[in-house]
């Protein structure tokens, strides 16, 4: 095979990949650097301290959209800002009274508040601000059906799109 017919077949193969991408919010391509995807992501890390129940989702909507499940209330937020730029007006969320998890669940949501920005980079989503929050694609293992996968398959694609490492 020439080079010419490689190289053809190269390009090829990559425009049409590229056509079967999702999208981020804000029309921009989930191959694209500073792309976001939608999907569920799983709480990793607050600032420099590790999450180690891993028990807060976050759901990014087609829209831009935020929910999820803390450990123990449900939220919902708009995010107003395209990425990499991140605002959201207020998180609204259920009030039920669980002590045991208010240190964690009040931190998260003061963080999600005060971010300014959205990154995701290697498998990682980041949202930052004075205090930064570390996400994994996926679904906390207490909220996913027997059978079911745990991971984001919206993100595995942009990672296989991307070539990004597992």
């Amino acid at each position: 095979m020439s080079r010419f017919h490689a190289f053809s077949a190269a390009a090829a193969a990559l425009l049409s990949l590229a056509a079967c991408e999702p999208t981020a919010k804000g029309g921009v391509g989930a191959g694209t650097a500073g792309a976001v995807p939608t999907g569920d992501f799983v709480l990793v890390g607050i600032g420099a301290d590790a999450v180690p129940t891993r028990d807060v989702l976050l759901t990014i909507g087609k829209d831009g959209s935020l929910s999820g499940q803390g450990p123990c209330n449900s939220y919902s937020a708009a995010q107003t800002a395209a990425p990499p730029a991140f605002a959201i007006s207020g998180v609204n969320s259920t009030r039920m009274a669980c002590p045991a998890h208010k240190g964690l669940e009040g931190r998260y949501f003061q963080a999600l508040e005060s971010a300014t920005g959205i990154e995701y980079a290697g498998r990682v989503l980041k949202i930052t601000g004075p205090t930064y929050l570390t996400f994994e694609p996926g679904r906390p293992a207490s909220m996913v059906a027997a059978g079911q996968s745990a991971v984001n398959t919206t993100a595995a694609a942009v990672d296989a799109a991307t070539g990004a490492a597992r």
